[in-house]
């Protein structure tokens, strides 16, 4: 089975399955009769507690966590960044950072701004430990379009990095990269052995689980959950992709950026 985070179809019946177990077949009538102590959709405590005399919060997260390692074999994830060239991604797949590829494609950006020696202290100046040779992708895409859109209007952290630290950069230094690429999310269907820290997923789905059942949403609530890879994500992985038109820039409080125009609405 595929486990896509934002459809609860794909994994609504695993958990539910689980608590049933767990807990008896009488938990979602619980839930439902108890909706007022159910007031956060990303806390599993408050309808944990309300079983604490059959199962600790602990035991039900726990076996969530196992009922997801078997019933889960891949996983949908996110991808985005603004590349010049997207069939590059299906030739090669989605690759980590290379600080030499990044860095020459910075003076290309920039040799007519800047020069020479302010590229190279730029280069100097940023920090690589944390950032070379690993990829990372997201379970939920929604919040590339209204949190973290500065990835698909400005590319990568380490370009936006190198960008604001030229000698003399403005905060409307870092517009030159717009002038490139075009902004895109990747559909990858990765292993489900990728992803760490189960038991925040467990908790995190557990909760959502609760809140739909107590107040009848349909929606999942939107998650930040991030799963770094040390290694290329092969091209064979990518599913799909798209391209948004209109994105809201951290960088600008939020403002709108339209893709197709190539402003601000």
């Amino acid at each position: 089975m595929i486990l896509d985070y934002k459809n609860a179809e794909t994994w609504d019946s695993v958990i539910s399955a689980k608590l049933t177990e767990v807990l008896g077949s009488s938990y979602p009538e619980r839930i439902k009769g108890n909706s007022e102590k159910i007031l956060y959709r990303d806390c599993d405590w408050e309808g944990c507690d309300l079983f604490i005399k059959t199962a600790s919060r602990e035991l039900i997260r726990a076996s969530i966590v196992d009922a997801l390692k078997i019933s889960f074999k891949e996983v949908l994830a996110y991808h985005a960044c603004r590349p010049t060239r997207i069939d590059d991604y299906y030739e090669k797949g989605i690759m980590p950072l290379s600080p030499e590829s990044a860095q020459k494609q910075f003076r290309e950006y920039f040799s007519s701004h800047a020069s020479e020696e302010e590229i190279k202290q730029a280069i100097k100046s940023v920090r690589l430990d944390t950032r070379d040779y690993v990829t990372h992708v997201v379970l939920d895409d929604r919040g590339f379009i209204d949190t973290c859109g500065h990835y698909l209007i400005y590319g990568g952290e380490y370009q936006n990095c190198l960008t604001i630290n030229l000698p003399g950069a403005s905060e409307h230094t870092r517009d030159i990269l717009k002038q490139f690429g075009k902004a895109t999310v990747f559909i990858c269907c990765l292993s489900f052995s990728l992803v760490a820290e189960l038991e925040c997923l467990a908790s995190s789905m557990i909760a959502d689980h609760f809140f739909r059942l107590a107040h009848k949403h349909e929606s999942v609530w939107e998650i930040d959950y991030t799963i770094t890879i040390e290694d290329t994500i092969p091209p064979e992985a990518i599913v799909g992709y798209y391209c948004p038109e209109k994105i809201k820039d951290p960088y600008k409080r939020h403002a709108i950026w339209n893709e197709i125009s190539m402003n601000y609405e």
